[in-house]
């Protein structure tokens, strides 16, 4: 679908108001965590709608997954799943590792298994 001229400026916006009133909402504490995580869940179900709208290379596309994510690790704590408490070996938070992975290009996540070739 092609995008209307102007469209993908103001869906930016869009996502950009969406971001803040939803992190708002989010901060007022009256959610319980599952409520929380329904929040983001649907936070990212929005973002992802938006980006759709936007089209790809958008600053709006992609964001929707980045909510998921925090929504799903959300959930998975509250399941106490012993992958995410357990954090990795070298005692960094999962999320700063994700971070370097992701910035270093890096996402090859096993001990002991050869990094991928490049």
């Amino acid at each position: 679908m092609p995008i209307i001229t102007g469209m993908r400026e103001h869906l930016e916006r869009v996502a950009v108001v969406l971001d803040e009133v939803m992190g708002e909402t989010a901060a007022t504490g009256v959610m319980t965590p599952w409520q929380h995580v329904d929040w983001l869940r649907l936070h990212a179900d929005l973002l992802d709608r938006l980006g759709a709208a936007a089209g790809a290379g958008s600053a709006v596309s992609g964001r929707g997954e980045l909510v998921r994510d925090r929504a799903e690790r959300m959930a998975d704590r509250l399941n106490r799943v012993p992958s995410v408490e357990a954090g990795p070996a070298d005692g960094r938070p999962v999320d700063d590792l994700l971070e370097h992975r992701t910035v270093s290009g890096d996402l090859h996540g096993f001990r002991g298994d050869p990094p991928p070739e490049r």
